[in-house]
């Protein structure tokens, strides 16, 4: 099957294909995967290529990189949208989950229609239910999530691509990121049984294996926030995924403003990830050491503001 080239807005090459392959099935997968979301009464818009017939697929040394990006009333989603048509990688599909942000996003999606691979508006339950519709609509080799307050690096993708040939047994891959004039880097997985903030972001630097997310399953929609940290964890602990992480200096992306972290409590994030922590059977001491652990750090700092606390807050 010979590839079918598309040149982008930015002046880079896409692949395509205009056969409709039949999706792999997995060995205990999870979740299915499917090339279009169930028909919706209430929708408010679908399109992208997979509409005009013209699909994806791996390549011999070329893998398909799926990107999601989950979006609701963002202001700077064209910004995510160009990041993502300027990498120089060609094998790359996007899917664009809209939350039903209204007519102009409709129309500024529609304006990259014939590079976006597939789009939908619709309202969602959560920001997790967003995510795992991307997911069940990705076809590639490996997946991430580009939320569309965030941007990638121009070689993001070619980055990510050398770690995936050089690692081939990895089950996922950590980019670097920068977050206004700091960057996060590494993967601390021995550490996840006390504290969740381990890795950069799920929201731009965390790439899957497809296999092994089948494997893992999907975002988990009952935790309101945090459902990353549980899909790490699951990751992690209970599965015992390997996974490779980028130099300091190779950076996937800038972190945008993105965050139920900025929305909600302390204590509610303290209590959701003690959920997390006992609905996925961690020792009962451990998890009260970490709750009241946590609750005195927390009461020392607002009893001694002036005082720096040496210990992360998570």
């Amino acid at each position: 099957m010979e590839a079918i080239l598309k040149k982008t807005c930015s002046n880079t090459i896409r692949l395509f294909t205009n056969e409709k392959l039949p999706l792999k099935k997995y060995e205990d997968e999870k979740f299915k995967t499917n090339y279009f979301l169930p028909d919706n009464p209430d929708r408010k818009g679908v399109g992208g290529q997979r509409l005009k017939n013209l699909f994806k697929k791996s390549f011999k040394d070329k893998p398909l990189i799926s990107i999601i990006t989950p979006n609701l009333k963002s202001e700077v989603l064209e910004d995510c949208i160009l990041s993502v048509l300027a990498q120089k990688y060609e094998n790359i599909e996007h899917i664009i989950v809209d939350g039903d942000s209204g007519e102009e996003t409709i129309k500024l999606i529609n304006k990259y229609d014939n590079y976006i691979d597939y789009w939908v508006s619709e309202k969602d339950s959560n920001l997790w239910e967003a995510w795992n519709k991307g997911l069940k609509l990705a076809t590639g080799d490996y997946v991430g999530i580009l939320d569309s307050t965030t941007t990638f690096e121009k070689d993001a993708m070619n980055i990510l691509i050398k770690y995936i040939k050089n690692n081939p047994h990895a089950d996922f891959v950590f980019g670097s990121i920068r977050k206004e004039d700091k960057v996060y880097t590494g993967f601390r997985p021995e550490d996840i049984k006390l504290r969740f903030n381990i890795y950069p972001s799920c929201v731009i630097s965390f790439f899957i294996k497809l296999n092994s997310l089948k494997k893992l399953g999907l975002y988990n929609t009952k935790y309101k926030i945090c459902a990353d940290y549980d899909l790490i964890y699951r990751m992690v602990v209970k599965h015992d995924m390997k996974g490779v992480t980028t130099k300091g200096s190779e950076i996937f992306g800038s972190f945008g403003e993105i965050g139920t972290s900025k929305t909600h409590s302390y204590f509610r994030g303290l209590l959701t990830e003690i959920r997390i922590r006992f609905d996925n059977g961690q020792n009962l001491l451990i998890i009260l050491f970490i709750f009241f652990g946590r609750c005195y750090k927390k009461l020392f700092a607002i009893l001694f503001p002036s005082k720096k606390n040496s210990l992360d807050n998570k």
